[in-house]
């Protein structure tokens, strides 16, 4: 919050601190009255008084810098002038490098104050006898400047934080799930009371976790470190959006391929900021699909890319047609996807064996079959009624548990908004004819009234036989 220049008494009722609040009051009631200089000096003392008592608060939450400072403050006697003196004049240098409490262009303004206040406080010694006398508005902008910068603000964190949040978050025990960690990150305890440059530090961290540290990333590590800027982004955009733009481009166009790779799963997990890197890191990204193995793929979950970045679709699907049916499989099992679909139903269509069969149905085509249009049905049933697997034998219907994944498609695709019924029908003839029998299939079949009870077929075709005697 930013106190205008007019709002001085709405000013006094924001400063947090009592002690620092007399003073400032005093600071207040001598600028209305024209004692400039005397308001100039009750300033520096509130800006003083708030400084110490925000070391003493920090203190007992146990921030080793504040406890530090507070132990020199408690060691000053009542009758020490000198000490007290020698630790007012690095008040200011405390507040901005080791608590973090006020910018370095908030400290030269201060300095200022500070400068000013001694001005006003000690005789100048000129020749003519004259003294420094202060213009309202320097008073009034003194008054505005310690307010804003320190009076009515809690004593936010610095760097001490930076780096405890930093170990935290790569932490075992830390949450991988955005919401659950906005929950944790955003309380006081921890981003909720941290400067701006305290959040921009932690931010530039993270990201160098990623793509700068040599050390390895696990896919755990990579979901909370993303969880965690995420919270970033939503707490404080502006601050996201400025280290994105300054320091992001740069740490990609210095991270070696080995580095580079770890944007594949971060893409899958932050998908908008494709669009927030230079050209010239696209094509080095589409340069690390073409020369990925596909161990390399599958790890990186290159894969998961085709649902979420259009521009990279391309890429992926030429990368994939070029690998064998075995690590097409594996891929696709990876991130399954209606970009594959076509892919997904040839696949199971020309399995070479009975496990193929089962792991592409289950893993390829049940993941998104509940998208299914009749058409893609249709494939589906041809592929397996007409696979010739390895020596002839058709490696699908022959699979000890294909029964169970022709169950579990039947239930995916009745889901969807098409009428199935008529192929569902249609393929359970043509297998009964080929001398095959789905139990699981079958009950559902019959509960859907799609075919009749075996009792029931049963008397039709005696009665039939009966007619033609």
């Amino acid at each position: 919050m930013r106190q205008h220049l007019s709002n001085l008494d709405e000013l006094m009722q924001n400063v947090r601190n009592i002690h620092a609040k007399d003073f400032l009051n005093e600071s207040i009631a001598s600028y209305r009255t024209g004692a400039y200089r005397a308001s100039l000096i009750a300033t520096w003392i509130a800006v003083c008084v708030d400084i110490i008592e925000k070391i003493r608060e920090l203190s007992l939450s146990e921030d080793p810098a504040a406890q530090k400072y507070e132990n020199d403050l408690n060691k000053i006697q009542p009758n020490d002038p000198a000490a007290m003196l020698a630790f007012e004049k690095k008040l200011l240098n405390i507040a901005c490098d080791e608590l973090q409490l006020i910018s370095t262009i908030e400290k030269s303004h201060l300095e200022r104050l500070k400068d000013d206040r001694n001005i006003c406080a000690h005789p100048t010694f000129s020749d003519d006898g004259s003294q420094f006398s202060p213009p309202a508005e320097l008073a009034l902008a003194y008054i505005i400047q310690a307010a804003n910068y320190l009076l009515i603000h809690p004593p936010l964190k610095g760097k001490v934080i930076v780096q405890r949040l930093f170990e935290l978050i790569n932490e075992p025990s830390f949450p991988d799930d955005e919401e659950k960690a906005f929950t944790l990150l955003s309380s006081e305890n921890n981003l909720g009371r941290v400067k701006e440059s305290g959040v921009r530090n932690l931010a530039i961290i993270l990201w160098k976790r990623i793509f700068r540290d040599e050390a390895g990333v696990s896919p755990e590590l990579l979901n909370r470190l993303s969880a965690s800027l995420g919270v970033i982004q939503r707490l404080y955009p502006d601050i996201f959006e400025e280290v994105v733009s300054n320091n992001l481009a740069s740490m990609l166009s210095e991270a070696s391929d080995n580095l580079l790779k770890r944007i594949f799963p971060f893409l899958k997990l932050r998908n908008d900021l494709w669009s927030e890197l230079p050209q010239s890191e696209k094509v080095r990204v589409e340069g690390l699909i073409n020369a990925m193995s596909p161990e390399e793929i599958l790890r990186y979950q290159v894969g998961a890319l085709v649902e979420k970045i259009e521009d990279i679709r391309s890429q992926v699907f030429e990368k994939v047609d070029g690998l064998t049916h075995v690590d097409q499989a594996k891929i696709i099992a990876a991130s399954p996807s209606v970009f594959f679909k076509d892919k997904s139903i040839s696949l199971f269509s020309e399995a070479l064996s009975f496990d193929s069969a089962e792991f592409r149905g289950n893993s390829l085509l049940l993941p998104i079959s509940s998208t299914f249009s009749d058409h893609d049905l249709k494939c589906v049933f041809s592929g397996a009624l007409e696979n010739a697997g390895s020596y002839g034998i058709n490696q699908i219907l022959n699979a000890g548990g294909i029964g169970a994944f022709f169950s579990a498609l039947y239930t995916k695709t009745k889901e969807a908004p098409l009428n199935h019924r008529k192929l569902w029908e249609e393929f359970w003839e043509r297998i009964n004819e080929k001398g095959y029998q789905y139990d699981s299939l079958y009950e559902k079949l019959v509960e859907d009234q799609y075919v009749a009870p075996k009792e029931e077929r049963e008397d039709e075709d005696l009665g039939n036989g009966d007619a033609t005697l």
